[in-house]
């Protein structure tokens, strides 16, 4: 759809065992509802195709290939001459068919963060010139070719701050550092390398009640909150919406993108603890 956010607004549509003849399209069209299947688990068939027509929208060739990734560049446009890169990333995907954006790993891989930059600072200039300013970003599929080489198909430019831009600029406030879009790490301000894994999408109804005190003060206990010495921890945010709605956002900083993981697997075993979610529940989710 094309006012779908986060992958919700998708589906997924497999090809049936159809003839190849002049009833080819009636048959696609019979058998739509039955081989269609909505990404988002609250989207129902008929509610579905009724905004697909009510919003319209677009259909993509889906890419096959045994090892995928979702990478997304960062871009600013100063004026038609500035042209900065100050992130790559790659999303953190998840759902059934994997198209639900839960969050971001920060820089993106090296085997194709340089290049991720490239494309982004030719397309910047491109927009540059059509009189586009400000922040956008480039969100793509990269597949691993039988070479070893990754091969990025650009599914949509986001003219807008995204997802990324938040946890970005928190570690960027956090340790005065800057993206090296050349060698796609990021440096702090003493020139030590730094990494993040980022999600916006931390909910489970046990959650539900935990005011954001209580959140503070089982981070502080369990030794989860940012050190501004070590430049690693979590900072959290959105936590908002945590006692209503069970969900935060949570970006994860360590000195290697081992550690950050670390740091963002312990914040859940710790809330999913002091909030009372079984391990058959953590296990069914």
């Amino acid at each position: 759809m094309n006012d779908g956010f986060s992958g919700d607004g998708n589906a997924i549509y497999r090809y049936p065992e159809l003839a190849i003849d002049e009833s080819l399209e009636t048959n696609i069209l019979n058998s739509l509802s039955e081989n269609i299947r909505p990404v988002s688990k609250d989207v129902s068939h008929e509610l579905f195709f009724e905004k697909f027509q009510e919003m319209e929208g677009i259909v993509e060739e889906f890419l096959e290939g045994e090892i995928k990734m979702s990478p997304s560049v960062q871009c600013v446009i100063g004026t038609s001459d500035i042209i900065e890169i100050p992130s790559t990333h790659d999303q953190l995907l998840g759902g059934d068919d994997g198209q639900i954006f839960l969050g971001a790993i920060f820089p993106a891989d090296k085997e194709y963060a340089s290049s991720l930059a490239d494309i982004g600072n030719n397309v910047a200039r491109f927009l540059a010139k059509k009189g586009v300013r400000g922040r956008f970003a480039i969100d793509f599929i990269s597949v691993r070719q039988d070479d070893g080489q990754w091969k990025h198909f650009a599914i949509e430019i986001n003219l807008r701050k995204g997802g990324t831009t938040h946890p970005f600029m928190m570690i960027q406030f956090l340790t005065a550092g800057e993206y090296d879009s050349e060698k796609g790490i990021f440096l702090t301000a003493s020139g030590n390398q730094r990494y993040y894994f980022a999600s916006d999408n931390v909910q489970n109804e046990k959650y539900i009640g935990t005011t954001p005190n209580d959140l503070i003060d089982i981070a502080m206990f369990h030794e989860l909150m940012y050190d501004g010495a070590a430049q690693e921890g979590v900072v959290f945010h959105l936590i908002g919406a945590l006692s209503e709605f069970g969900k935060l956002g949570v970006v994860c900083i360590g000195s290697t993108p081992e550690r950050a993981k670390e740091f963002y697997d312990k914040t859940l075993r710790v809330l999913d603890f002091e909030c009372g979610v079984t391990e058959e529940e953590i296990s069914n989710h």
